[in-house]
């Protein structure tokens, strides 16, 4: 059994030397397989850490901390019977994710592989959809590594790197007053004009990341391209 855990480490400036200035991030391909991999991933989101029985749910994770509509989301929230080909069965869904309108919704994670292997997963996902949405009246979807964009899924992993770093609020501030100054600007630029010592900039690297991470909302950048020193942000709401 392989375990991972997310790790919460405070990087050192040579390691953020390494990450930033050599950005050259492989687009990972997402493996084919549903091997057990168990872990806990850190959730800033959920201010805990959740339980994880696959990548793929790891992956899913991600995700979900990224999506501006997601309040919160936990790892099999219930248990529940249903009846499947004349038979009670059991049944725990593997996510509950609810949303900013109060509106929630059940995710079965499961790799496609899996799914074509097993095709009679699939009655059994629509019948647990018809189910809880008379029962409990909850809508139930399938998750699989087709839904994943790997290069999107990358750059969300690099700035879930940053989550976790201590404040700093002179550093925030300044890097947000300058990109109220800015229509676009790259990072290399907001480098450039924070500091001119190489050292003083790798001590902001961090927290500009950092800053993309918590303004997400907040901010325009392109994560569906290689971030990159090069990558232009632009701030959407400039006098808030």
């Amino acid at each position: 059994m392989i375990i991972t855990r997310t790790n919460c480490t405070k990087f050192s400036i040579a390691k953020i030397d390494k990450i930033i200035y050599n950005m050259n991030m492989s687009v990972r391909k997402i493996k084919k397989s549903y091997l057990s991999c168990t872990g806990y991933f850190a959730s800033y989101k959920n201010k805990n850490q959740v339980a994880f029985e696959s990548v793929l749910e790891r992956d899913l994770f991600m995700i979900l901390e990224f999506d501006t509509n997601v309040v919160k989301y936990e790892e099999q929230p219930m248990q529940v019977f249903y009846p499947f080909n004349d038979k009670t069965r059991k049944y725990t869904p593997d996510v509950l994710v609810t949303y900013q309108d109060a509106t929630q919704k059940l995710i079965e994670v499961k790799y496609s592989s899996e799914l074509v292997k097993k095709p009679e997963l699939i009655n059994k996902f629509n019948i647990l959809q018809e189910y809880f949405s008379i029962e409990h009246n909850l809508s139930f979807e399938l998750f699989t590594d087709k839904q994943i964009n790997t290069l999107y899924l990358d750059n969300l992993k690099f700035l879930y790197n940053f989550a976790f770093i201590p404040i700093h609020t002179e550093y925030t501030n300044r890097i947000k007053e300058l990109l109220r100054h800015h229509d676009v600007i790259t990072i290399k630029d907001i480098l450039s004009i924070l500091a001119t010592n190489r050292n003083r900039q790798l001590q902001y690297i961090p927290y500009i990341w950092n800053f993309i991470f918590k303004n997400i909302h907040q901010v325009e950048i392109n994560l569906y391209k290689k971030l990159t020193m090069a990558t232009y942000i632009t701030l959407k709401n400039k006098h808030e």
